[in-house]
């Protein structure tokens, strides 16, 4: 194999040879620095009971000036699977992998390896470029404390309805007296409730009931209850609460951060944009509150329906990134909003 320097630019370090490298230059994705980066990317779970399920989040950023393609990255283990991964990075962008892992499949210390390999070209001569970021995920599942189901996921939920669910904790080691003696969680969001129960060949179990508050803010939610029991050997165990609380109305067309980006636009021209507007049930929109420094909304005369049609216009009035929050009002009575964002350019 032949080896290849390339010379591109960068926008904090140039990408080394490729061949026999003793750290993967990919690592630096995950480090975010131009400096050497660790030998493995490390997430360590911990000590986590047999049966939970939990998730992580690889952050990663492109930085180099050239676009970074991204394989698919697969586990060496089926107790861990990709949720979802960025599969390109523009330079500056970031990305994430986001794992899950499922310790009924796991008993004892466990090291999953999980390469993710990064390949681009060389703008000048065409060259493919490629190096593979090493990521590790680590635990320990006790067998002899056992959850099911090993997480609590609500999925979505509409606003203001109050949802439960239950997760089994069994204890099935030598220590007598175990107990679960304290519980901690957002007393905002979740009532949270510990009984002890009879199941066969148990030294200990509990039912552990979770209920989302009608309070619940609309938004989506990534919570832990955190148990302390009087064992001996790991005296903290902990839950994952997930779900989302969706809103009377909802808006599509917008980014991941729940924005509408125009770009940029010359003075004197004008962009539009459609957003639809999702509702559980027929409405109209009636005004839209937040126009100006040449943000406006079009509406049209239409029929009550369960989705509707908001056109966006930015027509420039001067130089200069812009930057509004448009309300959207509607016969119900409830209203929705998003940010606009813009530059205007001579």
């Amino acid at each position: 194999m032949c080896r290849l320097i390339l010379t591109l630019p960068v926008l904090l370090v140039g990408i080394p040879a490729l061949a026999q490298d003793p750290i993967p230059w990919a690592n630096k994705f995950f480090s975010g620095k131009a400096e050497a980066p660790p030998p493995v990317i490390l997430h360590d779970f911990g000590t986590l009971p047999k049966g939970t399920v939990k998730t992580y989040r690889f952050q990663m950023t492109n930085i180099y000036a050239v676009p970074m393609q991204v394989q698919e990255p697969k586990p060496n283990c089926s107790c861990v699977r990709v949720v979802a991964y960025t599969a390109k990075m523009n330079p500056k962008e970031t990305g994430r992998v986001e794992i899950e892992i499922n310790t009924s499949r796991v008993e004892g210390p466990k090291a999953v390896k999980l390469p993710v390999m990064f390949f681009g070209r060389d703008p000048k001569s065409d060259e493919p470029f490629y190096s593979t970021a090493q990521l590790e995920i680590r635990t320990d599942s006790r067998p002899d404390i056992a959850i099911s189901p090993g997480e609590v996921a609500f999925g979505t939920v509409p606003v203001g309805k109050k949802v439960s669910q239950s997760v089994t904790i069994v204890y099935s080691g030598s220590q007598r007296g175990w107990k679960i003696t304290e519980l901690g969680y957002k007393k905002e969001l979740f009532d949270v409730t510990a009984d002890p129960v009879n199941v066969r060949g148990a030294r200990a179990a509990y039912q552990l009931s979770v209920a989302l508050k009608e309070a619940a803010p609309a938004g989506a939610f990534d919570q832990q209850i955190v148990l302390k029991t009087n064992d001996r050997d790991a005296p903290i165990l902990s839950l994952s609460v997930t779900g989302t609380v969706q809103p009377p109305f909802s808006i599509r067309g917008l980014d991941q951060d729940g924005r509408l980006n125009l770009g940029k636009v010359a003075i004197g021209k004008s962009m539009e944009q459609r957003v639809i507007v999702v509702g559980e049930k027929s409405f109209k929109v009636k005004a839209v509150d937040g126009q100006g420094d040449g943000v406006s909304v079009s509406l049209l005369p239409v029929d009550e329906a369960p989705k509707q049609v908001v056109t966006i216009v930015f027509a420039p009035e001067k130089v200069g990134p812009i930057k509004k929050v448009l309300t959207i009002k509607t016969d119900t009575g409830e209203s929705v909003s998003f940010t606009v964002e813009a530059t205007a350019i001579e």
